[in-house]
């Protein structure tokens, strides 16, 4: 082997290296490279992480309107409302969980949109794959230098062979018949010397 098969090699080897790492940072596809359903393990890590959080959340906002909203019917009963700085110190707070919840939506969306385009948000995925992607293009690279070799030497080295008008190489019948009858006669020969 020489040595630019030998590098050829180890670059091969290096990119299934790299393509079974990036495999275990992508979510496989089934047979219609469709996306596979999110696994139990998958589930409860959204649930946990994004589904509780934004229903807390939500819970939240919806108590602090709530408030709000008798605050007013209190005011327009007549009645007093509770301490004026209690309501800027509310609405403070909603303004605060508003843009938390809007800031929570925004990332889950990026990383939503980056799973979809199929580019990892983990800076490692990604750094495989820009590894693998490099790995491939120079082993195409090299495929097509020593193809590109092979058939120049290959062109240079082989002579023509003569072809009639449908492609088709000549053969010499009587000089086939004639070998065969001697691979006939040498076999027939060997045998009666073995016999005797």
């Amino acid at each position: 082997m020489s040595s630019s098969d030998d590098d050829l090699a180890s670059l091969v080897g290096e990119l299934v290296t790299t393509l079974q790492r990036l495999e275990t940072e992508f979510e496989p596809r089934d047979d219609d490279d469709r996306l596979r359903p999110p696994t139990p393990r998958e589930l409860m890590r959204l649930t946990s992480d994004v589904a509780i959080p934004a229903t807390i959340l939500l819970l939240r906002t919806n108590i602090e309107a709530l408030k709000l909203l008798q605050r007013a019917l209190r005011m327009a009963d007549g009645r007093a409302p509770t301490a004026d700085s209690e309501g800027s110190d509310v609405r403070a707070r909603a303004e605060r969980l508003s843009a938390t919840t809007l800031s929570k939506l925004d990332g889950a969306l990026a990383d939503l949109q980056d799973a979809v385009e199929g580019q990892p948000t983990d800076d490692e995925a990604r750094e495989l794959l820009t590894e693998a992607r490099r790995l491939r293009a120079d082993i195409e690279s090299r495929i097509e230098e020593q193809t590109a070799d092979g058939s120049a030497d290959s062109t240079t080295t082989a002579e023509p062979e003569a072809r009639d008008e449908n492609g088709d190489v000549p053969v010499d019948v009587d000089a086939e018949l004639r070998s065969l009858k001697d691979d006939v006669t040498d076999q027939t020969d060997s045998d009666d010397d073995d016999s005797s």
